[in-house]
């Protein structure tokens, strides 16, 4: 729809410089409201975007570095989970997984798992496993969100965005077989079922042996789904359920005391150290409500709700010691048994797009409710010793392990509630203004039992802050724009195992972003500066009691710079790339002097990713498409802490990784039939991720993934 922004951004910002541009008629500024559906033009350019403004907005116009990942890259990239699918977006890496069980993402350095940054349409997910077959795009929005999206790290959220039912029929089979004897079978069909009505059913089965030397992945989903629309209104009621066996695998391992300190444990990375029972298995429950309403030609109705059930199970061989001499490793046996996780997440806003006077403007007010609880049982065994040259596995067993002694029940709950404006003015043709307000209150409870100590609630907060943003277009081109942004982020300290007092103030997070964003109709490109700033900062120590609690330790700061190309170079060429420089710093420490001025554990300064993509063409057979790239991941750092008195830090080494694919389409009987082979680290390059906590003398550290083949067929009916 057409139409112009607000006098209030006119009479707090307006300049000699902006009075000397045009004003600007209704006709002149266009706004879609429409969401991107499906990607079918082969290319990787996006151009809109629902995740900046919450509803669907041009990329050029939003003030922020907004990154998508479209179903083209998708079907090229054939990702696996969310981790590779953000491979092409800039400054983004992976964190702890808990042992690769849940999604865990560091946005210009700021992260961690279960930090809630993770969405499904817009609502807050559930921890682990959200990217799956009815993924259909993945948008990144960097910097502080805290105002459209409440509790935050100042870093940034990703929104998967799932498949609608579709009005038109189409039905795709398809199979899959690659190494380490994987298979597959999916099945994706949606049509129309009358009277506004359309329907879409999506199955998927993967099975695999892990690449390392025992383990497999086992994923099995379903996800039916209904919609309705008429001219006005639009529904659509989704529910998808997984289950899932997964290796629990720490990785690799960093000596942090003793023979061979500060070294990585010198084995074949195939070799692990645990055992067969360390494996995750868990079922995911989700289900989604979307509604939107024109209530008439200047404002639309939105609500979401979305329920997520996580429940999963681990036993591990837990790696505690490594002793050289001694070609011995300890490990202690521990669990994790009928984890469950829930989140309800409800948010409703309405989105109006008029004028008043010469200015045109797009607001969104809303209201955002949210609940998470958590409920873990842990079990702890006896320690169990294995050769590091040789070992001998199924030495250990889990049966008839008992309750943890202290904290054997973990259990926490946060409430949220958020109400926010954001209004974006069209001051003239070139120039944007826009600023926002949100007031955010959350209350939490956290504690622990155990096997010989009472349950007994250690967390009991509530807070509340007002937080704001503002931000800035000038637009010298239709087609190129320079922008600025000031934001504010608010989280809570959540934690279920260590003891948090109510007086600990909630980390705050401010940034400055200032960029510019180029497209054409054949790509678009952002160039990014930002600097983020975080304080109240918490820690965990543990106290004379044998307790964990966190405690303010101080500031700390990100800035760098992110570069993006996504779309054609030529009508047949196709490209990604990216590039992102984070310099990160702790400011201050009040703990540990040594951790001032160091950059945070984890975060790599550099890191790159280009993929191109070439169509050879029609020939009498059918068309070829062929795709190559690298990613490049620079060193990281990762900090021993085993002797507080003398801290240490390790740097892993770069790495670079190269994927390819060729991909074939015929038509056969009238069928589209497709065939794709993806090899992904055709080098099967040693590399390093993310480090996955700390574990006594040792610092256990996460293997990227070996080679991997796999050749995928499918018939569209």
């Amino acid at each position: 729809m057409k139409f112009k922004h607000s006098l209030l951004y006119s009479a707090l910002f307006l300049s000699p410089f902006v009075m000397a541009e045009g004003k600007t008629s209704l006709s002149e500024v266009t706004v879609s409201t429409a969401v991107e559906t499906e990607n079918n033009d082969g290319s990787y350019q996006s151009r809109m975007s629902n995740i900046a403004n919450k509803g669907a907005t041009p990329l050029i116009d939003s003030p922020q570095t907004v990154n998508v990942v479209n179903s083209q890259l998708i079907r090229d990239r054939q990702p696996q989970s969310l981790d590779e699918a953000l491979a092409t977006v800039s400054g983004t890496t992976q964190t702890n997984t808990l042992g690769g069980l849940m999604d865990a993402v560091l946005k210009r350095g700021f992260g961690a798992n279960r930090d809630n940054s993770i969405l499904r349409n817009g609502v807050v997910a559930g921890p682990s496993h959200n990217f799956s077959a009815t993924t259909e795009r993945v948008e990144v929005l960097k910097g502080p969100a805290s105002v459209l999206y409440g509790i935050q790290d100042p870093g940034g959220v990703i929104n998967v965005v799932t498949k609608k039912p579709q009005q038109e029929a189409k039905y795709v089979l398809g199979g899959s077989v690659g190494n380490n004897n994987a298979w597959g079978l999916n099945f994706d069909a949606t049509g129309a079922l009358g009277h506004g009505f359309a329907y879409r059913f999506i199955y998927d089965q993967n099975d695999k042996d892990y690449w390392r030397n025992f383990g497999e992945v086992k994923r099995t989903m379903y996800a039916p789904s209904l919609s309705w629309q008429n001219d006005k209104t639009e529904v659509v009621l989704s529910y998808e359920h997984q289950e899932y066996t997964d290796p629990f695998d720490r990785g690799t391992y960093i000596i942090a005391n003793g023979t061979g300190k500060g070294t990585i444990v010198n084995i074949p990375k195939e070799r692990r150290l645990d055992e067969p029972f360390n494996e995750a298995t868990g079922k995911i429950d989700v289900v989604s409500l979307q509604a939107s309403h024109k209530l008439n030609d200047s404002w639309k109705l939105n609500a979401t709700y979305g329920y997520t059930k996580d429940t999963y199970n681990y036993w591990q061989a837990r790696v505690t010691t490594i002793n050289l001499n001694k070609d011995s490793v300890t490990r202690r046996l521990e669990g994790i048994q009928g984890s469950e996780q829930r989140n309800h997440s409800g948010s409703i806003n309405a989105v109006g797009e008029f004028a008043t006077g010469d200015i045109a403007h797009r607001m969104v007010i809303g209201v955002d409710l949210a609940r998470t609880t958590l409920d873990i049982a842990r079990y702890q065994g006896s320690n169990s010793s294995i050769s590091l040259s040789n070992p001998v596995y199924n030495t250990a067993s889990v049966a008839n392990m008992p309750l943890a002694t202290n904290n054997g029940h973990q259990f926490a709950t946060l409430k949220t509630a958020g109400i926010y404006l954001q209004d974006s003015a069209y001051l003239t043709d070139k120039l944007i203004l826009s600023g926002g307000i949100r007031y955010e209150y959350y209350d939490q409870e956290a504690g622990r039992g155990g096997r010989t100590v009472a349950e007994r609630l250690y967390t009991d907060g509530h807070d509340g802050k007002f937080l704001y943003q503002g931000r800035i277009v000038y637009k010298f081109t239709p087609d190129w724009a320079v922008y600025g942004n000031y934001a504010q982020s608010f989280r809570p300290h959540l934690s279920r195992a260590a003891i948090t007092d109510s007086s600990l103030k909630p980390e705050q997070g401010e940034s400055f972003e200032i960029g510019t964003k180029y497209e054409n109709a054949f790509f678009s490109t952002n160039l990014a500066l930002f600097n983020i700033n975080k304080k109240n900062v918490a820690d965990t120590y543990t106290g004379t009691d044998g307790y964990s609690y966190q405690y303010l330790v101080g500031k700390v700061n990100s800035r760098g710079l992110e570069w993006d190309l996504h779309g054609r170079l030529t009508e047949k060429l196709g490209v990604t790339a990216t590039y992102a420089y984070t310099d990160t710093k702790t400011k201050e420490n009040s703990k540990y002097s040594y951790f001032n001025g160091k950059e945070f554990e984890g975060v790599p300064q550099h890191q790159a990713s280009l993929f191109l993509t070439y169509d050879l063409g029609q020939f009498a057979f059918g068309n070829i498409r062929v795709g190559a790239g690298v990613r490049y991941l620079g060193s990281w750092t990762v900090y021993n802490t085993y002797d507080e008195a003398n801290i240490e830090a390790y740097k892993l080494p770069h790495a670079v990784v190269t994927d390819a694919f060729i991909a074939y389409e015929t038509q056969l009987s009238g069928k589209k039939v497709s065939l794709q082979l993806n090899g992904k680290n055709l080098g099967d390059k040693t590399y390093y991720v993310s480090t996955q906590g700390t574990s006594n003398s040792v610092i256990p550290i996460a293997y990227g993934n070996g080679r991997e083949f796999l050749l995928n067929a499918k018939v569209e009916f």
